[in-house]
């Protein structure tokens, strides 16, 4: 690469949008502050591997934009490219495979409009500042865009072991229709395989399927006394465990079936259905539905609660949004806790009681398995002898299904959090109006409560209590809202420290993610909100006027983008070694400004730079320097 550095370039085109914008003065300091490139035909401006310090404007010649070795567009004299290089990686793409690279296709020339001369002129221009970057909002979306969802992409390669796969259930020839029937039905299953009789076919194995059963008994008049054998369907369509699961749905098309046997090592291993593919195919998370909702004890649903990791980590490579992924998460978190709850509680305890989830799980934010938050809800006057066994044996499994105990010890095998709801009424009473520092907690904890399992209605009367009792206080409010403040948020030499060679870790919960959280969450009880999750409780808030739209909007994504980082930071981490079955996440909210990418690292300044006036804004309200 050769460059020239003129003090000024008659060759710039300040006609063209957004540099119409500027002023002549500050046409004159962007004109002395570019560089010239000069690049042969074949050269690569700009990669994945090579982050930049400029904006590249094209003066001659044209520049080749390519993805996936394919030519995604042209860039000619006067367009300009690497403005999402500039704050982070060049491309985007799982190993790299669909990184974008800039090309010269012929011997061509550009513009490069430093960083430094770029933000400085977006400072002093307000309206060319917005057409290049955007505002904060608008930059972090685009930023985040660079991630885009590929979920799909990665399914294609989905393999059948991914699936959920129904056992196989085998009757002998000599069995009757009536004794098939009777084994789908103990078995829950749509269809039986059937030994073949030697002589007649084979010894093959054939399938009978409850649409069989109904053709042959309802519409043929055959007796339920006659033997499967000779009425089964033999040469079965059969796929190994490690095929595609495209292979699997090309296959079902093809033949017109909705399951096709799975075999291991020349062994039937399962039937895979056609909705369970189907199920895979649109998301791998309705796989770990599938097996909670078949899960018949404790230790099915700790292989359901394991694969979570996994999916993490597959949504994750794939680039879906943090938000998704939490969304998900909860749901499989939720449907994990509420069967646990029905294995282990008696019908009685079900429909008299409300099984809760308080804290991120409440708020529907969890993404690692974080301590257990979670209490139950009695009705008043019911009383359950076993219920404290129950209890120990719901928060032992979590314990076993990788979701750590509680330090503050917020569990349901606390009585304190086990209790009926006039109970509940009683302490909400005291954290109202006797709010010292332990009742402050476990307010702001109850406030996130949702329901899981049970009678929500007992969650919902304790809430619309909760909300009953509040007033406009400002000595409680302002109490409420202190924690926000608690931890510090580095700003203002922060930009050095991220320069440094071993920049110091940050805790990404405390300066950044827990004063957005607390900040909302105090808005919203001073606003008597029922809402729980921070993104809508902060859309609520915009709507009723209690914050600037576009404080709103930001606040949206910085915590999007502090999520994300910190999911980001744990799941890049190496391996110590080979994971086995339910290794988990370890919960770490530690990040190192020196090992995140330039895009990373630019977000989280941004994002505490943010969080910081969030936390300037909330004093304000609540008066809390006074």
């Amino acid at each position: 690469m050769q460059h020239a550095m003129p003090t000024a370039s008659p060759d710039f085109d300040f006609g063209q949008p957004p540099f119409d914008l500027l002023t002549g003065d500050q046409r004159t300091a962007l004109a002395g502050a570019l560089d010239i490139a000069l690049y042969p035909r074949d050269a690569v401006l700009l990669s994945r591997e090579e982050p930049t310090d400029a904006m590249f404007v094209v003066l001659r010649g044209t520049v080749q934009e390519r993805r996936g070795g394919e030519v995604a567009a042209v860039h000619g004299p006067g367009d300009r490219f690497g403005l999402q290089a500039l704050y982070g990686a060049a491309g985007a793409g799982a190993g790299g495979s669909s990184a974008r690279r800039f090309v010269a296709a012929e011997e061509c020339a550009c513009h490069l409009i430093p960083r430094p001369a770029l933000e400085a002129l977006a400072a002093e221009n307000p309206e060319f500042g917005a057409a290049i970057i955007g505002d904060f909002a608008q930059r972090m979306r685009d930023l985040a865009a660079l991630r885009s969802n590929r979920e799909m992409a990665a399914l294609t390669m989905a393999r059948i072991r991914q699936a959920y796969l129904h056992p196989p259930l085998f009757v002998d020839a000599a069995a009757s229709l009536r004794d098939a029937a009777e084994a789908m039905k103990q078995n829950c299953a749509s269809s039986v395989l059937v030994r073949g009789v030697d002589g007649s076919v084979g010894g093959a194995v054939g399938i009978l399927t409850g649409t069989d059963l109904r053709d042959l008994v309802v519409l043929d008049g055959r007796p339920v006394s006659e033997p499967v054998g000779p009425l089964a369907r033999y040469g079965l369509l059969t796929l190994d465990r490690g095929d595609l699961l495209f292979n699997a749905l090309v296959l079902m098309t093809k033949h017109a079936v909705r399951r096709v046997v799975v075999t291991e090592n020349g062994a039937i291993v399962g039937l895979l259905g056609q909705s369970d593919l189907l199920a895979v195919l649109s998301n791998h998370s309705q796989v770990i539905g599938l097996q909670v909702e078949h899960a018949t004890d404790p230790a099915d649903l700790r292989r359901a609660s394991r694969s979570i990791v996994e999916l993490i980590r597959t949504l994750h490579a794939t680039g879906v949004k943090v938000s998704f992924i939490a969304d998900l998460v909860t749901e499989l978190n939720r449907r994990i806790f509420r069967k646990l709850f029905e294995l282990l509680a008696p019908p009685d305890l079900l429909a008299n009681s409300c099984l809760i989830v308080m804290g991120s799980e409440g708020r529907g934010e969890q993404l690692l398995k974080t301590d257990q938050d979670n209490g139950l809800i009695l009705r008043d006057g019911f009383d359950c002898p076993d219920l404290a066994d129950i209890a120990a044996d719901f928060t032992r499994h979590l314990v076993e299904f990788g979701y750590p105990p509680c330090p503050g010890n917020i569990m349901v095998s606390n009585p304190e959090w086990t209790r009926p709801l006039a109970g509940y009424k009683d302490a909400l009473f005291n954290w109202v109006h006797r709010p010292d520092e332990a009742a402050q907690m476990n307010l702001a904890i109850f406030y996130d409560a949702a329901p899981v399992a049970g009678d929500a209605t007992l969650l919902a009367e304790a809430k619309d209590y909760l909300l009953s009792r509040l007033q406009d206080n400002q000595m409680f409010f302002t109490q409420f809202a202190r924690p926000a403040l608690s931890f510090d948020t580095p700003s203002g030499l922060f930009a050095a420290l991220f320069e440094r060679r071993r920049a110091e870790a940050v805790d990404i919960k405390k300066a950044g993610i827990f004063p957005i959280v607390h900040g909302v969450r105090a808005l919203a009880l001073e606003k008597h909100r029922a809402e729980t999750n921070t993104v809508e409780r902060i859309q609520v808030l915009a709507e009723l006027g209690a914050l600037d739209r576009k404080m709103a909007a930001d606040l949206v994504e910085a915590f999007t983008i502090l999520s994300t980082i910190r999911l980001k930071a744990r799941v890049d981490l190496p391996d110590d070694g080979p994971e086995g079955e339910g290794a988990e996440l370890a919960i770490d909210n530690l990040v190192h400004p020196d090992r995140l990418g330039k895009l990373d690292r630019d977000q989280f300044k941004d994002c505490l730079a943010l969080v910081k006036s969030f936390k300037e804004l909330i004093a304000h309200h609540f008066r809390l320097n006074h």
